[in-house]
This record gives C-alpha cells, sequence and structure tokens, in this order.
C-alpha cells in the first residue's frame, strides 16, 4: 500500500469547504505537518449553501401570516496554503494559513427583522459578515515507537459587521484585531499499515474589539429623519476552544479507512456590544457541537486513489441564532487524488443536508429554517520539495 497516496486519498474530501456548526468554516487541520521531507500544499474549497426559512409579519395587513427570509446564507471560499519541512530526523516544523471561522449572512429586505420600526430611521436589512485569517506554526518532535509530541503558536486577525434594522437601525462595525492562542497535540504513527492517530487540541483565542456602533435614537421628541447616534466603544470576543481526533488505517490491501472527530466550544462565543438594544447577546451559542467524518479510500493504480466519505453533525434542538440559523447536517463526499513525480493533486465535491432549525425572532415570534443544503468543491495540490 502507497501510504503517500491513500493518506493523501483521506485529504481530497477534505479539501472540500466544510459547512459545520457555528461559524466553522476550515476546521483546523494539521494533516501538513506528517508529509514526509520538505513539502509546500495550496488546497481552496468552495461552498454554495441554500438556506431558507420563514417568520411570521410583525405588522401590517398581513400580520402573523410568514413571510420569507430569502437565501441568507452566501457563497464563501476556504483557503490553505502551507509549507513543511523536517529541521533533523526527529523534529518537524510547519507554518500554515487559513481561516478558521467565518459568516456571511443577509436576509430579505421583506423579512420582519429587516424592517426599521422607527420612522425615518436607518433603511437596511438583517446581515452579518465574520473574517477571520490565522497564521499557525507548528512542531513536531518524533519519539520513538511512532509517538509524537506536536505544540505551536496561533496567530489570527477577526473583524466583523452586523446590522439588525429592527432593534432602531443598529449597526456594529469593528475594527481588525490581531490575538494570538497555541496548539498542543500529541499522535502515533506506525507506517507499514498505513496507521495514524493524532489528537490536537486548539486553544481559544481572545480578541478585544475596537467598534463602531450606531443605530437610530427613539422618535420622542421627533427627530429629523435619519438621525443617527454613534459610538465608539469596546468589546471582548472569544473564538473557540476546539479538540480534533483524526486516524487512518489500511484495513486491506490498498485499502484505507479514516475519520475524525471535531468538538467545538461554541458557548465561550459570546458578543455583546453595550448599546445592542435588546437584553439578549448580539451572537451567542448554548450547545457546543461534535462533527464526525468516516470515509474509505482505494488506491485504483500506482497514480490515482478515490474516496467516498459521510460526515454528520447531530442536531442540538433549541433555538439558534439568526445570524446561523442551521442546526446539524450530514453530509457525503467523492474524492479522488493523482500522484505526478513530486506532485499530489487532490479534488473533491460533497453535498451537505443542512438540519432544520428554529431561530428566536421578535415579540414572542419565532423563525423556521427547513429542507436547505450545500454543494462544496474544493482542489488541493501537496508538491514535495525534496
Amino acid at each position: 500500500m502507497k501510504k503517500t497516496l491513500l493518506a493523501t486519498c483521506a485529504l481530497c474530501v477534505g479539501a472540500t469547504a466544510g459547512y459545520a456548526g457555528g461559524l466553522d468554516r476550515s476546521g483546523q487541520g494539521i494533516n501538513l505537518i506528517f508529509e514526509e521531507g520538505s513539502a509546500v500544499q495550496f488546497r481552496l474549497g468552495y461552498t454554495n449553501p441554500s438556506v431558507t426559512g420563514t417568520m411570521p409579519a410583525l405588522a401590517g395587513p398581513n400580520i402573523g401570516q410568514p413571510v420569507d427570509s430569502g437565501e441568507v446564507a452566501n457563497d464563501f471560499f476556504t483557503p490553505h496554503l502551507g509549507y513543511k519541512t523536517s529541521l533533523t530526523e526527529k523534529l518537524d516544523f510547519a507554518i500554515m494559513y487559513d481561516q478558521p471561522f467565518g459568516a456571511d449572512i443577509e436576509y430579505a429586505n421583506t423579512y420582519p427583522l429587516s424592517i426599521n420600526p422607527i420612522p425615518g430611521g436607518r433603511t437596511d436589512v438583517l446581515r452579518a459578515t465574520a473574517d477571520t485569517d490565522a497564521i499557525t506554526a507548528l512542531l513536531r518532535y518524533k519519539f520513538d515507537g511512532g509517538f509524537s509530541a506536536i505544540g505551536g503558536i496561533r496567530a489570527q486577525r477577526v473583524k466583523a459587521s452586523v446590522t439588525v434594522p429592527l432593534a432602531a437601525g443598529y449597526q456594529v462595525d469593528t475594527d481588525a484585531d490581531t490575538a494570538f492562542g497555541y496548539v498542543i497535540g500529541v499522535a502515533w504513527e506506525k507506517p507499514e499499515i498505513a496507521a495514524r492517530v493524532s489528537l490536537t487540541y486548539n486553544s481559544k483565542i481572545s480578541h478585544d474589539l475596537s467598534q463602531t456602533e450606531s443605530l437610530n435614537p427613539p422618535p420622542f421628541p421627533p427627530i429629523p429623519p435619519g438621525t443617527v447616534a454613534t459610538f465608539n466603544t469596546n468589546s471582548e470576543i472569544e473564538t473557540p476552544q476546539s479538540i480534533n481526533l483524526d486516524f487512518q488505517t489500511g484495513v486491506a490491501p490498498k485499502t484505507l479507512l479514516f475519520g475524525s472527530v471535531r468538538w467545538v466550544d461554541w458557548p465561550q462565543l459570546v458578543y455583546n456590544p453595550p448599546n445592542y438594544p435588546p437584553t439578549s447577546n448580539l451572537v451567542d451559542y448554548d450547545d457546543a457541537t461534535f462533527t464526525y467524518s468516516l470515509g474509505l479510500g482505494y488506491q485504483f493504480s500506482e497514480e490515482f486513489s478515490g474516496a467516498v466519505t459521510l460526515g454528520y453533525e447531530s442536531s442540538q434542538g433549541t433555538p439558534v441564532s439568526n445570524l446561523g440559523p442551521t442546526d446539524g447536517f450530514w453530509s457525503i463526499g467523492l474524492g479522488g487524488t493523482y500522484s505526478l513525480e513530486n506532485a499530489k493533486i487532490s479534488g473533491g465535491v460533497r453535498y451537505t443536508d443542512i438540519g432544520d432549525a428554529t431561530a428566536d425572532g421578535a415579540f414572542g415570534q419565532t423563525a423556521t429554517f427547513s429542507g436547505n443544503s450545500a454543494w462544496s468543491v474544493g482542489f488541493q495540490i501537496t508538491y514535495a520539495l525534496n
């Protein structure tokens, strides 16, 4: 069995962009550190989600009737770039760039939460964007018996913007903030059967966000149309800690079983700008998520391997944020890897059935989101430098 072919076959479906709980995007994988010798790696995933829902109208002649949200989730890319080298026979180094978390949500202008109740107030739609960029530097020290220890530092940049018209035309725009966290882990390998198990912990990262908040003041006494009160404030936000368990092993000639379990502590992520009008937080989560994948790869020839992967994330059954109106999923992915002399080229496609969800609305109303899905495609190339 060619370990490099089948190990990359496990990666080829992972190369497709994810659609997991909360704001999860990249999955914070570290498989590059296990490449032999020196190598560079580039990966790009693209996801096209279809997420729609309805909420009862809060006012007007159709009060109580369902209003469509429109397509709320925009397409997104998930890039990855990395370099790995062996410093000594026992010490490896890797540096990687990815975008671990993100959001790009935009509702229709007729949706109840997109309507500003203040006459002459700001006109916009319920929307949210959140972008993170991370650079992770890792060291791996190899002990006898196939065991190794992994540790490193992650620098992460965060920027966000949220608009909630129903809340007096509220809008918040943050400046970019960079903060640091760490990664630690252990691994075990047995090359004779292409076996590897790795367990890594990603720390939470605390950001102190400088931001501009703005909203329409109450119309009593009457205010000129378009009047906006602006505040320069600060908020602390934490991107959550997580744990990744990845494994693979040969189970028959030219056949590889592989999978992963990822836990993310989403309740650590709370965003509560001081001038947001409602009493609840602007962004928070009740539950952590577990995301599972299991796949089977087969080496068809010296040059080509293929794989199929199943994914699952359980539904929590509790109301979710309107800025991320999904609850669990299942997925199936197909991928392949073609090996040239120094390069391994992988591609994959994945279909995701997104779980039904309910979201808190306003004035006791709830929104329902059902029948949603996403398609993802991805491309990866790993080039050996020695």
